[in-house]
């Protein structure tokens, strides 16, 4: 067995995944391979519009189907609605629909082809109204509004003065007039970047199962990652106490930010509520791609003024960020727009002038992806902060070094930061990648992007206690989707008591039997639940040692656990194992402590933490076609203490393949508010055969927020690859591609001065 007694230990010992042999067994329980006696599938009937009143809608002929138990509309349950924060989005459309895949009716039968031929004779007549795509069209004067009930939704933040905003944010930073600056710039630049919608690609869709107890207990089982957070909504949506919803969900099939949003779990409650049957709901990867909860598209405009010596005087920023037909799939509003305004996040500018607005069109409603709109706005910043230094006639290595954050600086807002980064970073770039000491072939380029991702916060709550056998058990409520937390907790748990590696398990507890979790996501789970664990295992750690020394009749207050062994501190002669003081003491009955940990109660005075990170690429470019191909990939990252090592690396690799997708490919294209390329072989996700070399090289600090100094992880390598590809591109053929993904139609577009 391995002992882990210190950090040191931990690092040394290999990590074994605690649900690897479930997964690579096929034991893994997802909800596709849910049962339940008499369940039921339901589907959906999906709006064909993007913007129309529903006149009437006539489901005879789908009751009339064998197998058919339920069929229902939002005439049915009424204008009940969901959200994460804003409660906007109809469970089932009510009176109109915002946009195409809109959920109109639910159907409920004994098989999901009995449900799937009932949908399709659900007739609908619509009265067809003004649809907007665009977020700037969609707040002029005389857009068509979108909510005339917006009122009831909720605080919209910002006070938004049209009904078509969600929320809006503003943010200056020294001289008030800063068109007094830009008047003493030397060089004022102003470019405008858009980012489109782009989907999350987790392998399992969005589904769930639902049933209710006879006792009135409503059970779920779901994709959702965040249990309690999804317990909530439900509570505030049916009006059931929370304390008799149970939420499972362990497995949620992947990912990568998207499965904060459910969507559905509420039809679905109305459907078993009417039948009194389970009800399994799983929507397809069509669906997904045409009506999820995609990645919103952005749109940015960027002023920055210079002087001749490259020091950044002045940055003003306008941001729309196109929320789509509902704002009920975001947690965080106020976040949302607000990172609308950190395009040049990792830079030190004296005055600001930073404005965002979030905005409803009749698209699908936007929800959270990897780094939830850092890829588009690091594209902005990046590409606008080399077109400052090409113009300047300067090193864009050497011109970000000048305008880098440095200890002390404040960030674009005001924001301080604790041990900022980013100069160790580019200069760690320089030297792995001799920028700037060898010429290129002909149509060959190098680009740079430097950025940064803040470590994320919350709070959270588990269980640690000994079992009978000796063991110790950490029980949670933090749902799997694929990082390894279970691991995590694992290893620091016996890091911090001291014992061996397997005598620690991890099980996963319903929102029944585990305490409250903040949902996995936002780079904050490995800091939040990795610290909660410390702090069960630190106290459960000092009560065991005092009942030792109750048990072995050892002196009060001079037992210490170490090295698998309980240890009278006065006498090092006298001690005994692990597994014979505690099997004592679980005699006497259960022994468990609640580890908790609030982020806000531990912020450091310093500021904030992040992590700093920097790409360089390489590319070849065919001006015949507008071919991209990526030759060499090098990161530079900012990384504090790894307690999962093979684990860090994986998502490290794997974000920086999220990112050339996200880079390069992957696009949801919108016509008339229809996704034209709703299916996996035309939206392109990239493949091993993608894949360039890459090489990610580790600046490490033991400053981080996590337990024994870690940081984040999950987020840290996609942001910033758009940007440098873009910018290797231009150092390649001449041309700025100002359009993610930077696809070959782009850049030939570019080459050829075609709109």
């Amino acid at each position: 067995m391995a002992l882990i007694q210190d950090v040191a230990d931990l690092l040394a010992t290999p990590e074994v995944r605690v649900e690897g042999a479930l997964k690579a067994g096929g034991r893994a329980r997802y909800v596709s391979d849910v049962r339940r006696p008499g369940m039921l599938w339901a589907r959906f009937l999906l709006s064909p519009l993007p913007h129309a009143r529903i006149v009437a809608i006539d489901t005879a002929k789908a009751k009339a189907v064998p197998g058919v138990h339920a069929v229902l509309t939002g005439a049915d349950i009424g204008p009940r609605r969901f959200g994460r924060a804003l409660l906007d989005w109809p469970v089932l459309a009510y009176e109109r629909v915002r946009f195409v895949g809109e959920r109109v009716a639910a159907v409920a039968a004994e098989t999901r082809e009995a449900a799937e031929a009932a949908v399709a004779l659900i007739d609908v007549e619509y009265e067809e109204l003004p649809a907007v795509y665009d977020p700037e069209a969609a707040i002029a004067p005389d857009a068509p509004i979108l909510h005339p009930n917006v009122a009831e939704y909720g605080e919209r933040p910002g006070a938004p003065s049209h009904p078509n905003v969600q929320a809006h944010a503003f943010a200056q930073k020294g001289e008030p007039d800063i068109e007094r600056v830009f008047a003493q710039a030397d060089l004022v630049i102003e470019d405008r970047y858009v980012g489109t919608r782009q989907h999350q690609g987790f392998i399992e869709p969005r589904g769930c199962v639902i049933w209710i107890e006879d006792d009135g207990t409503v059970q779920v089982v779901t994709t959702c990652k965040g249990p309690y957070g999804l317990r909530g909504q439900l509570a505030r949506v049916t009006g059931v106490p929370v304390d008799k919803i149970v939420v499972d969900a362990h497995f949620v099939g992947g990912d990568f930010g998207g499965k904060g949003t459910s969507i559905e779990e509420f039809a679905c409650y109305y459907v078993a509520k009417e039948t009194g049957r389970p009800v399994k709901a799983i929507m397809t990867y069509a669906e997904e791609l045409a009506a999820g909860a995609p990645q919103h598209a952005a749109t940015f405009y960027l002023r920055t003024g210079v002087m001749r010596d490259g020091r950044i005087v002045a940055h003003q920023s306008r941001t729309y960020v196109d929320n789509g037909a509902y704002g009920g799939g975001r947690p965080n509003l106020p976040t949302t727009v607000s990172g609308g305004m950190q395009c040049l996040y990792g830079y030190s500018i004296p005055n600001t002038h930073l404005e965002a607005w979030a905005v409803s069109t009749n698209l699908a409603p936007g929800g959270n992806m990897r780094a939830p709109g850092a890829v588009h706005r690091g594209f902005a910043g990046e590409v606008h902060i080399d077109h400052l230094a090409r113009e300047l006639g300067m090193d864009p290595l050497s011109f970000r070094l000048i305008n880098a954050l440095r200890p002390g600086d404040t960030g674009l807002t005001g924001e301080h930061f604790r041990n900022p980064r980013a100069v160790d970073v580019l200069e760690k770039l320089r030297e792995e990648t001799a920028w700037g000491s060898r010429p290129l072939p002909p149509n060959h380029g190098r680009g740079i992007a430097l950025r940064a991702r803040h470590v994320g916060e919350g709070k959270g709550e588990l269980v640690v206690r000994l079992l009978s056998d000796a063991r110790v058990e950490v029980l949670s409520a933090t749902s799997d989707q694929g990082a390894g937390i279970a691991t995590v907790m694992k290893r620091v748990a016996a890091a911090t008591l001291s014992v061996n590696l397997d005598r620690v398990t991890v099980r996963y507890g319903t929102t029944a039997e585990a305490p409250n979790d903040g949902g996995v996501g936002g780079s904050h789970t490995t800091h939040v639940v990795g610290q909660a664990t410390l702090n069960g295992a630190t106290v459960l750690k000092s009560r065991l040692e005092e009942l030792a020394a109750e048990v072995m009749g050892w002196p009060a207050g001079e037992v210490r656990l170490e090295r698998d062994r309980f240890v009278v501190a006065t006498d090092r002669g006298t001690s005994a194992a692990f597994e014979e003081v505690a099997e004592r003491i679980a005699r006497g009955g259960p022994v468990e402590v609640v580890g908790a940990y609030d982020a806000a109660e531990h912020h450091s005075p310093e500021g904030g933490d992040h992590n700093f990170y920097a790409y360089m690429v390489e590319v070849a470019v065919d001006p015949d076609s507008g071919q991209v191909r990526l030759i060499d990939v090098v990161a530079a990252l900012d990384v504090g203490t790894i307690i999962n090592p093979v684990a860090h690396q994986g998502q490290v690799d794997g974000g920086f393949i999220y990112g050339l997708g996200q880079a390069v490919t992957e696009e949801l294209v919108i016509q008339d508010g229809n996704v034209v390329n709703a299916n996996l072989g035309e939206y392109k996700l990239p493949t091993q055969m993608d894949t360039p070399p890459f090489r990610s090289v580790l600046v490490p600090t033991e400053i981080g927020p996590g337990p024994f100094g870690a940081k984040a992880a999950g987020e840290l390598t996609n942001t910033a690859v758009a940007g440098a590809v873009a910018n290797a591109v231009y150092d390649a053929v001449g041309v700025r591609v100002t359009t993610m993904p930077i696809t070959a139609e782009r850049v030939y577009d570019a080459l050829h001065q075609r709109p």
